[in-house]
């Protein structure tokens, strides 16, 4: 019997198979969220960030930066879009002069509260095929797993 050629070039890594299912099931449910946000002119990346000056209050772009596990370019880029639309604002810090101050504007608070209840009922489809034990089970393991990305990622940078 010959053996596929990839077989021995691949060979099994455990959770393969999972990490798969989980890559095409974010790309599906960010690809429908997206779709949605799209006639606000806005994106996934832009909303995490009024989201969280709403939930979180006014913080600086590295706490932002830090938040949203993205680079503070990344932040710096998304807050310029948002504030030419006057959706969030920078200010000086009064603690530190070499930092900025982002905190969401009332613009942007309407545009949440308006966009936030279609993403949540979008969610709440998405994850419908699940119960509710399935779902909390699905969380603790993505936090697991969540958990390890930050040890690699520590243990990479020191």
């Amino acid at each position: 019997m010959s053996q596929n050629k990839n077989d021995s070039a691949y060979p099994p890594v455990r959770g393969f198979a999972a990490w798969l299912q989980l890559v095409k099931a974010y790309n599906h449910i960010e690809a429908l969220m997206s779709a949605d946000l799209r006639p606000d002119d806005l994106t996934l990346a832009r909303v995490h960030v009024m989201a969280a000056l709403d939930l979180h209050g006014p913080m600086s772009q590295q706490a932002l930066a830090d938040h949203l596990f993205v680079t503070k370019g990344n932040v710096v880029g998304l807050i310029n879009k948002l504030s030419l639309r006057g959706l969030v604002e920078r200010s000086a810090s009064k603690t530190d002069r070499r930092s900025n101050l982002l905190r969401i504007t009332p613009a942007g608070r309407e545009v949440i509260e308006r966009i936030m209840p279609r993403q949540r009922a979008l969610i709440s489809k998405l994850m419908s095929t699940l119960s509710e034990a399935e779902a909390q089970t699905l969380e603790k393991m993505l936090t697991r797993l969540h958990g390890v990305q930050l040890e690699v990622v520590s243990s990479n940078q020191g």
